[in-house]
């Protein structure tokens, strides 16, 4: 047999192996040139409203590139490991390195010439299916033809030819560190030899499992007991979640089987077999593979739930910025406005409300650790109820509002006695709170204003420290917005109108939308895929052991029970732990935000879990016929 019918036959008995390989690969490809073509459209670029989505898909270019060469190498050297048998048998019959090298390089250029030309067909299409999805996210009416661009052909075999040839280094680095005799041996390594449960062992998964619980009590109390390291937490948070994963992978679940196998006293079912002694000989060697696949999907998660509050909390942050169609903080300049408004036949509503600044002497409203009160009294900004109209304010009874403002790094208590440097000195029981904007950002200093009642506020009022009018304007008819926005232009060039603040957030979430969606997708199904790979790969080794079973009277029913256990432990654990990592660092975020919902980031971790466990299936149903066919 001559060299090339050994490559041919071996592309030709390989092509099943790599099924899920090429279609992550085609996925990605598509996903890449879609984002490049979007990029070099010249109907985007041209368009002043079209920029978001011309950075955006620059953007989420760059983060793909890096995505894919990662996920391609670490795809490739699981494939070069499972094939190391085949690679020790070749050089037996007089094949040298160098040939093998040149069979896995035909292979590689076939699998990405083929994937290339599909993905980049099929991104054609890709891209103008992206471009409605991103068009609804931003919410602009408009139709944009996209044609076949060349740069971005260019861009897309520029990232193929950089891929396949870090594959190839990868490859040759692999061949070379490796003996004949060590690659006949790398399938049939066996890790947990023993069974005892040793010391180091059990402290290691304790350490493990302790510093998760504790990174997720650093992130629920970021703006509480840790706020004096908020600038290092996320970090610190970061190290704990990881490496108490890598741990909990390593050694506290390998502990616990060790421990459910010692329980049963030499007592082993078939389920017991294939299930968990497979898991506990691979522990450590996968614990690696897991922490890294639960990383990703955490990440994706996280950065998914992240667009999704912010999106939930745009109308909090919308009032913060400009709570009126037209805002101003200086007096001569709302005369100007609302004189050139009246001479140019344009209704609207004034909307005056005032703040006055007050330190605060004592305090029991806000928590402990939390109290503006103290031998370095804050200060507390206050404001009459002619403003706000609400019933309960009156006499010394006050309401807190304005508390979006802090999100979640001032806690509170439902009441409290709130006392105001003012002669006479005034005490204040605040009997409720909310997180309703009332004022700005720019009046209020993103800070609490405590209501209380028009008569107390005029008494107090001159002794304050100073006080921050908020000269607001609704425009009754939006038809003569245009006219009005020139005319608040030419007061205040820097001026920023509730319409364009609204949307400048709407681009600025709409692109982290966009952007992380796809990215996520890419995640997913880098995560997904390899996550398949290695649970093809455990299956084809093993492969003897279940004919072991077969031979001795077991059926391929009686083994299905303990395959499907083991392709829910291999996706469902690491999915599990990037599902808690994801839930507490969006609950801090949200907490910064001033969220008042879960709902966000629930719907988020059901759309992921149940895309991810598609992949899981997949794996099941392919397991189950390997075995089926061997046996």
């Amino acid at each position: 047999m001559s060299f090339n019918q050994i490559v041919l036959k071996n592309l030709r008995q390989n092509v099943r192996h790599y099924a899920m390989y090429i279609f992550s690969l085609i996925v990605s490809i598509v996903l890449y040139f879609s984002f490049v073509t979007l990029k070099y459209t010249d109907s985007i670029n041209n368009e002043n409203s079209m920029k978001i989505i011309s950075k955006g898909s620059e953007i989420g270019a760059y983060f793909l590139f890096a995505i894919i060469i990662v996920f391609l190498m670490y795809a490739n050297q699981l494939f070069i490991k499972r094939r190391t048998r085949e690679f020790a048998l070749y050089q037996l019959i007089g094949l040298t390195r160098g040939n093998i090298l040149r069979m896995i390089t035909i292979e590689q250029i076939a699998m990405f010439v083929m994937t290339t030309l599909v993905g980049m067909v099929v991104g054609v299409f890709g891209s103008k299916i992206l471009l409605m999805i991103v068009l609804k996210i931003l919410g602009i009416s408009t139709s944009v033809s996209l044609t076949f661009q060349f740069p971005a052909v260019i861009q897309t075999c520029l990232l193929v030819v950089i891929a396949l040839l870090l594959i190839l280094i990868q490859s040759f680095i692999f061949l070379r560190r490796r003996s004949i005799l060590s690659m006949m041996n790398d399938s049939s390594k066996s890790e947990a030899s023993k069974n005892n449960v040793s010391i180091l062992e059990i402290c290691s998964g304790i350490l493990g499992i302790v510093m998760i619980l504790f990174g997720y009590y650093m992130a629920t109390e970021m703006f509480g007991k840790f706020v004096n390291l908020f600038m290092f937490a996320p970090f610190i948070i970061l190290f704990l979640t990881v490496v108490g994963a890598y741990l909990f992978f390593r050694s506290s679940v390998s502990v616990i089987f060790k421990t459910l196998k010692r329980s049963k006293r030499g007592k082993v079912s078939i389920t017991d077999v294939v299930f968990t002694s497979s898991i506990m000989h691979r522990m450590k060697k996968n614990a690696l593979s897991l922490t890294i696949i639960a990383t990703i999907s955490a990440v994706t998660v996280t950065v998914l739930c992240f667009g999704a509050i912010s999106k939930a909390t745009i109308d909090d942050n919308l009032k913060l910025t400009s709570p009126q169609d037209f805002n101003f903080s200086k007096k001569h300049q709302a005369e100007q406005f609302e004189k050139k408004l009246e001479q140019a036949h344009i209704g609207f509503n004034n909307k005056y409300k005032e703040v006055s600044e007050f330190k605060v002497t004592k305090d029991s409203f806000f928590k402990k650790g939390q109290s503006i009160a103290g031998p370095q009294a804050i200060n507390l900004f206050v404001t009459s109820n002619e403003y706000i109209n609400d019933k309960a304010v009156k006499g010394s009874n006050a309401k807190m509002v304005n508390l979006a403002a802090g999100g979640g790094i001032i806690k509170y208590n439902d009441e409290g006695e709130i006392q105001l440097n003012s002669q006479p000195k005034q005490v204040f029981n605040v009997k409720d709170a909310t997180k309703d904007v009332y004022f700005s950002s720019q009046t209020s200093f993103a800070g609490p204003v405590m209501v209380v009642s028009a008569e107390k506020y005029n008494q107090i009022k001159p002794d304050a420290k100073e006080t921050q009018p908020q000269y607001g304007y609704d425009l009754k008819h939006q038809s003569d917005w245009k006219q009005a926005n020139k005319i608040a232009k030419s007061i205040n060039p820097h001026i920023l109108p509730q319409k364009v603040a609204h949307q400048d957030m709407n681009d600025s979430i709409g692109i982290v939308l966009f952007v992380t969606s796809f990215l996520g997708l890419a995640f997913l199904v880098a995560a997904g895929c390899i996550v398949y790979i290695k649970q093809m790969d455990e299956t084809e080794d093993e492969l003897p052991n279940f004919r072991i079973l077969r031979k001795i009277g077991y059926t391929h029913q009686d083994m299905l029970k303990g395959l499907g256990l083991k392709v829910a432990f291999n996706f469902g654990l690491p999915l599990i732990v990037s599902l808690l990592h994801a839930y507490f660092a969006a609950k801090a975020f949200m907490s910064l935000m001033g969220g008042a919902t879960m709902l966000p980031i629930y719907i988020v971790m059901i759309i992921y879990s149940i895309i991810y466990a598609i992949f899981a299936i997949m794996a099941f149903i392919h397991s189950s016929r390997v075995v089926k066919h061997s046996i």
